[in-house]
């Protein structure tokens, strides 16, 4: 991969335990995911503190996960593109005016559509069987369907950014 912390982290680790830990591949692979994580989650919560919309920033994150892990989506070619993308869309969000209570409906419904053509978005590499992809697109749509009851703006927003991930590049 590269040099970065996570490299650094993975041969202290594998340095201090060389038999009983996974290769430095392996393990610096796992490293990025989980600081990358950590970076998104703390600079966006820090910037919803800042800008006093620390509540909406959390839901925003929350709610992005959420639906993310069962729907699935693409993903940007490089670390820093994602963090960046995820910390602008999770920090811009909380601060947008609300929508009315017709808008947030027909963005749930959007939403929704979208979901049913295309969900999940799931990497080649990872192995879920085709026979389980069905139960995760349900369980993508009960999610948006959720704003049906709620009626949140930012429920709204966030759920239509998540589901235009889901939808294949030749489509785009």
């Amino acid at each position: 991969m590269n040099n970065g912390p996570a490299n650094s982290i993975a041969t202290w680790i594998k340095k201090a335990n060389p038999e009983q830990t996974a290769s430095i591949e392996v393990m610096e692979y796992a490293l990025s995911i989980v600081i990358n994580t950590l970076l998104i989650i703390s600079m966006s919560l820090i910037i919803g503190f800042i800008s006093d919309e620390l509540i909406k920033t959390a839901i925003t994150l929350f709610s992005f996960a959420l639906l993310r892990f069962f729907s699935g989506g693409m993903h940007l070619k490089s670390s820093f593109g994602c963090i960046a993308t995820s910390i602008l869309v999770c920090s811009v969000i909380p601060h947008l005016p609300e929508l009315n209570a017709n808008w947030i409906l027909g963005v749930t419904f959007i939403s929704i559509l979208l979901l049913l053509f295309f969900a999940p978005h799931i990497d080649r590499e990872t192995k879920i069987k085709k026979s389980f992809r069905p139960f995760l697109k349900w369980v993508s749509v009960v999610i948006v369907c959720s704003n049906f009851i709620l009626c949140s703006s930012i429920l709204a927003v966030i759920f239509l950014v998540q589901s235009l991930t889901v939808i294949p590049e030749a489509r785009r």
